[in-house]
């Protein structure tokens, strides 16, 4: 019976192509970032409606990416690193509560449940807060609670930390690693790319803080290259963009998009480019498909010579250590 139920909240993924539509439905069915009109009778129906038109295309995206997303597989494994590294600290366990596909937050909050867990912390694997993202994940968390009638257990509630200093090592440690593949000549007509997920402008308008904090991501990563590698002059000099993928439907989303910036990069002059995947902490067909097959194509077709995607900190123990430290400031704060 431990202590502290620790549950990482993180988006999920199908777990082979069958499963693909089933995703789709449950990312569409919520109502933090697809709101419809009328939507407690429509939302359901049109979600039904929309990934199923969506997910023929959607499957081919993941059959390129190995049939599978593999969030869950590096979600697995930071959950595990993070349990051990907790042990010597707290008496805890460690769950995995995705948002649109198992184990999804209700098995996780059941399971801390049949533990009698006394203390839920909810850690995010979003490093910036948005409503759509860690809100809605708070959200469902909570209907869970009241739909099963919790009201006795404390709760610890980790909104996001764009600037933590080993989140920010673990990003820095992955970009040093992709910049082995640039020789000196490439480094010339040159920019790092961070590419995040977007979001709906008039959620921004609503203040949504996301895009402020990844901006505090980009520039802390920046700052920490600087002062730390031995590329520390290149880094201060290097041109640095800032841009958003994943854009869906008809409404205005964050600019400039990806695919926009790179293909204005290329008419600039640019040839070599290296892309970083600022608000994932995990390869997911976001990572993989849309910036290292989608996005490298057309990168390649604009006359960009090398295109590099950085890995995000998947299993990286810098990362790891981030999260447990992270975890025992909210306890400590909590106490």
């Amino acid at each position: 019976m431990p202590e502290y139920g620790i549950i990482l909240l993180n988006l999920g993924g199908p777990d082979s192509i069958k499963n693909v539509q089933k995703f789709l439905y449950n990312l569409f069915s919520d109502p933090d970032i697809f709101k419809f009109p009328l939507s407690s009778i429509t939302q359901k129906p049109l979600a039904y409606l929309i990934s199923k038109i969506r997910a023929k295309r959607s499957k081919k995206y993941y059959l390129k990416i190995g049939g599978r997303s593999p969030i869950l597989s590096y979600t697995l494994v930071q959950a595990k690193g993070l349990e051990k590294k907790l042990l010597d600290h707290l008496d805890c366990k460690v769950y995995i509560g995705m948002r649109y596909f198992h184990p999804m937050i209700d098995e996780a909050v059941e399971g801390a449940l049949k533990d009698d867990v006394k203390t839920f912390i909810l850690l995010p694997l979003y490093p910036q807060y948005s409503t759509t993202t860690t809100g809605s994940s708070f959200n469902e968390f909570y209907r869970i609670l009241k739909k099963l009638n919790i009201t006795d257990r404390k709760i610890v509630e980790i909104k996001s930390y764009p600037e933590d200093e080993l989140y920010i090592k673990s990003v820095a440690e992955r970009i040093e690693e992709a910049m082995i593949n640039f020789n000196e000549d490439e480094m010339e007509n040159f920019a790092i790319v961070f590419s995040a997920h977007s979001l709906p402008l008039k959620l921004v308008k609503k203040g949504d803080p996301y895009p402020i904090e990844v901006k505090k991501s980009v520039d802390a990563v920046l700052k920490y290259l600087k002062n730390n590698s031995p590329k520390s002059e290149f880094y201060k000099n290097a041109r640095v963009e800032i841009c958003f993928q994943s854009r869906v439907g008809p409404v205005r989303w964050l600019e400039p998009t990806t695919t926009d910036l790179v293909k204005k990069l290329a008419r600039e002059g640019m040839k070599n480019l290296l892309v970083v995947p600022i608000s994932f902490v995990s390869d997911n067909v976001e990572t993989l498909y849309e910036l290292g097959i989608f996005l490298k194509e057309i990168a390649t077709q604009n006359g960009i010579s090398k295109f590099v995607v950085a890995e995000p900190p998947n299993d990286s123990d810098t990362f790891i250590e981030a999260l447990k430290n992270i975890v025992l400031e909210a306890v400590k704060n909590e106490r």
